[in-house]
């Protein structure tokens, strides 16, 4: 049906009838209309809704509140819409940038209303107090960047620390073949950015992410730092799983790289544990850097605290920082341990635990100068 209006749409552009001509039926000029405008969109078109419908699923059952946060999509509406003709007016109509247009027909962002703040699509975290979640921007909301000679399409963001996500729409030609038209991470005020590959491509990984139960999920709330793949590190010993991973931060400084690492801690076998609770004592941290320097921290409890992890409460997360030195000496990675008192640190029901973290590798950011 596809290839037979499409012979149809060129018949009447080549017979001069307007699309507006009372011999085509209004269902044919509606075609007419979204095959000019959209032609070659048809492979994008299922792959993105297979995702949107397995999103949609997912969030049914672990985060009615995200699937409530969806906006109705933009369909497919003619130049007079003035959301579409915003969106196609920073979107070039490139194949790598079809997988984009067709989300927004699906779906047009995320709600903009306060209580889904706390709900972005694309995660959240807690470091130090400060709250960050990155919710998806409905197409009104879309704008362009520059940075330097880089222009980049903003499509979701955190109000409270300015992380977005974004799309390179246009770039220097030295660049082009590496980062065009890819997602990234990044911070309008730094030059550095960690790319996240084609858009189809980022959004297919990133839900297949989400059911795989590659993130964890608290009260409906995405956990924006992944449990397991890239930059993640995971051990289990005495029945405690320790869980790191990590992410570069954009908004810290020009000058040195700062990481955000997410700990988490989980008691999956009480029996293994061989105790009803246990209390963090201390942390220790191997930092390496580049050409084969390191340097070593630890200290009592993290960040202040001493949490105690029980049979009734076996979940605990905490997140900190890591940077590069300033006398140029680029972090690579870390790896550590952490020592637990079985009962309590009051109370000590035997010998301390050892809870090991292997090596974790740091995203380290694209420079854009």
């Amino acid at each position: 049906m596809l290839e037979r209006n499409a012979v149809n749409t060129r018949d009447h552009a080549s017979s001069g009838i307007g699309l507006d001509n009372r011999s085509i039926s209004k269902n044919k000029r509606l075609f007419v209309d979204w095959h000019m405008r959209y032609k070659g969109f048809t492979q994008n078109y299922t792959r993105i809704r297979k995702s949107v419908a397995k999103l949609e699923t997912w969030a049914g059952k672990h985060s009615p509140q995200l699937l409530s946060s969806f906006a109705p999509g933009l369909g497919w509406m003619g130049g007079e819409s003035i959301p579409v003709r915003e969106l196609l007016r920073v979107v070039s109509d490139s194949p790598a940038m079809r997988d984009f247009l067709i989300l927004y027909h699906l779906h047009d962002g995320q709600r903009r209303i306060q209580r889904f703040f706390d709900f972005g699509l694309f995660g959240s975290y807690e470091c130090y107090g400060q709250f960050c979640s990155l919710s998806w921007l409905p197409s009104r909301m879309l704008q362009v960047v520059q940075m330097s000679h880089f222009k980049i399409l903003i499509f979701a963001w955190c109000h409270n620390t300015l992380n977005y996500l974004g799309i390179v729409v246009d770039c220097p030609e030295s660049y082009a073949e590496q980062i065009k038209h890819h997602v990234v991470q990044m911070q309008p005020q730094s030059f550095r950015i960690v790319d996240k590959g084609l858009f189809g491509q980022f959004f297919d990984s990133y839900v297949d992410s989400l059911i795989h139960n590659n993130h964890d999920i608290r009260d409906g709330v995405i956990s924006m730092m992944p449990n397991s793949g890239p930059y993640t590190s995971s051990s289990l010993s005495h029945g405690i799983r320790t869980t790191v991973s990590v992410m570069f931060c954009a908004d810290e400084t020009p000058r040195l790289r700062v990481y955000r690492y997410q700990v988490t801690f989980e008691i999956v076998d009480s029996t293994a544990l061989g105790f009803a609770s246990v209390q963090l004592k201390e942390r220790y941290w191997l930092i390496r850097y580049g050409e084969g320097k390191y340097t070593e921290v630890g200290g009592a409890g993290v960040v202040g605290e001493f949490p105690l992890i029980s049979v009734d409460e076996p979940f605990y997360r905490y997140c900190s920082r890591v940077q590069d030195e300033m006398d140029d000496l680029a972090v690579e990675g870390f790896e550590g341990f952490f020592t637990l008192v079985p009962g309590s640190l009051d109370e000590p029901l035997g010998e301390d635990i050892i809870l090991p973290v292997p090596f974790v590798e740091v995203p380290v950011p694209l420079e854009l100068r």
